[in-house]
């Protein structure tokens, strides 16, 4: 039995026991027609446009390419997509969250129309699925995610974040005229009304409003804020940005700012079908061409690696002593369009762990230099992990804005990056991403942007 399957049991039992019955669908309380147990047998499947539209998510059905995407917030659920019923067990993994497999059996076509897994589907948005014998009905209830507000500041830019511990669909009202952005949390419950002060923002009010929490933002005169929203946990944070520079502008203090960007090469398997020797090949090439992108808009960039030939990890992290800047890019096991951004801290998380051992494998090799790298650290600069993390929240923000799906900054103990002292991140692309010009002048736009931004400039 598949884990899935195990995890479905007691549903499936209880439908068996309702013979020939189909059973019904409720979704927070609400009737979602076209459900049925006979697609797989003694699970529940519902078409995917109702179901999404009743839990408040929005869906895209690629048959092409075999995936069903539902959005909700920041949560990014994606299922594999089969045409025949049978297969449903072979996609490994066919259920994904946020870029992390989840238990669950694949959606399925069936004759115009995707079928997704109610269960699955349900908890991997954050729901819980149980089975009403008395009614023979399937019920999903979403939480009703809990909200706080806050201002953080990055020199000149300051962001105002809603956190909200489960994901939750929202919308937004620029009233340019009268100088008011309102954000509108659908089945959201602030924790307690609140009002902020910003330098960048005149007022913030916080405030629950016939089972919708609703923030209204006084703006300065002028003000063209930002909205994006990316993952945070098992919930998400909602963020507004006021006085970041213009996607198309490049503030002119950063000419002459030098940056140092790193390939990387590990010496294992990335993906079964992918060996760990193409890694250096990609990235490489893609760093070729950041570098280039970014000395065009005035920096003094320096590379790790000019050719083929591999570099140690003490080597590349020294580079990074003095830097105002260091990137290091790695082939990740990722969609298209989907980044993952790390900096130098403690890990956050046991994947996160395990990246950085992988990461930081030629530690292993016992080297004169790794000694001096540290102790030119230790004399030259102090560690400033606060830049990082203010640049890779930019980041993510001015990515999601360009359409990237972004994770949420993780820190790890990632030995390429002690050079640069915080002054550095570490991102895992896509080899589809890796290969495409348009990604590397995407990146390297909102790198720029992020970093102006995080440093006040």
């Amino acid at each position: 039995m598949t884990p899935w399957r195990a995890t479905c049991a007691g549903v499936a039992l209880a439908l068996a026991a309702v013979a020939g019955a189909q059973p019904q669908l409720l979704v927070n309380g609400v009737s979602v027609p076209g459900a049925t147990t006979t697609l797989v047998p003694g699970v529940a499947y519902a078409p995917a446009s109702d179901f999404a539209r009743t839990l408040g998510a929005d869906v895209t059905v690629d048959a092409g390419a075999g995936r069903v995407t539902l959005t909700l917030g920041a949560a990014i659920v994606q299922l594999a997509l089969v045409a025949d019923p049978a297969l449903v067990d072979v996609p490994t993994p066919a259920v994904v969250r946020d870029g992390q497999p989840r238990p669950g059996p694949a959606a399925v076509w069936s004759g115009v129309e995707a079928f997704v897994p109610v269960k699955a589907t349900g908890e991997a948005l954050g729901g819980r699925v149980a089975f009403l014998p008395e009614s023979a009905a399937v019920a999903v209830v979403l939480p009703r995610p809990r909200l706080t507000m806050r201002v953080e500041g990055f020199g000149a830019s300051e962001r105002l974040v809603f956190a909200l511990d489960a994901p939750g669909r929202y919308v937004t009202y620029h009233h340019q005229e009268s100088g008011v952005l309102e954000l509108r949390f659908e089945r959201s419950d602030p924790l307690a009304a609140a009002s902020l002060e910003g330098r960048s923002f005149v007022r913030a009010d916080l405030q629950s409003v016939r089972g919708t929490a609703e923030a209204r933002v006084q703006l300065e005169r002028g003000a063209d804020p930002r909205v994006w929203s990316v993952p945070a946990g098992g919930g998400m944070e909602v963020v507004v940005a006021f006085s970041a520079a213009p996607a198309a502008a490049v503030p002119t203090t950063v000419r002459g700012a030098r940056w140092v960007v790193d390939a990387g090469h590990v010496l294992v398997e990335v993906t079964a079908a992918l060996p760990a020797s193409i890694e250096g090949e990609l990235t490489r090439a893609f760093v070729d061409q950041v570098a280039a992108e970014l000395q065009r808009a005035g920096l003094d960039v320096e590379r790790t690696r000019t050719g083929p030939a591999p570099v140690s990890l003490a080597d590349r992290a020294a580079l990074g002593v003095g830097a105002d800047g260091f990137v290091s890019v790695h082939l990740g096991d990722l969609s298209r369009r989907r980044v993952r951004i790390y900096v130098l801290d403690d890990a956050a998380a046991l994947d996160a762990l395990d990246r950085a051992i992988r990461w930081n494998a030629e530690t292993a090799v016992a080297r004169p230099d790794t000694d001096a790298v540290r102790r030119a650290v230790l004399l030259r600069l102090v560690p400033d992990l606060d830049r990082g993390r203010a640049w890779a929240t930019a980041l993510s923000g001015t990515l999601a804005a360009e359409g990237w799906s972004v994770d949420a900054p993780v820190g790890a103990p990632l030995a390429v990056l002690t050079g640069a002292a915080g002054r550095g991140l570490l991102l895992e692309l896509s080899a589809e991403d890796l290969r495409d010009p348009t990604a590397v002048a995407s990146l390297a736009r909102a790198l720029l942007d992020a970093w102006a931004a995080s440093v006040g400039r």
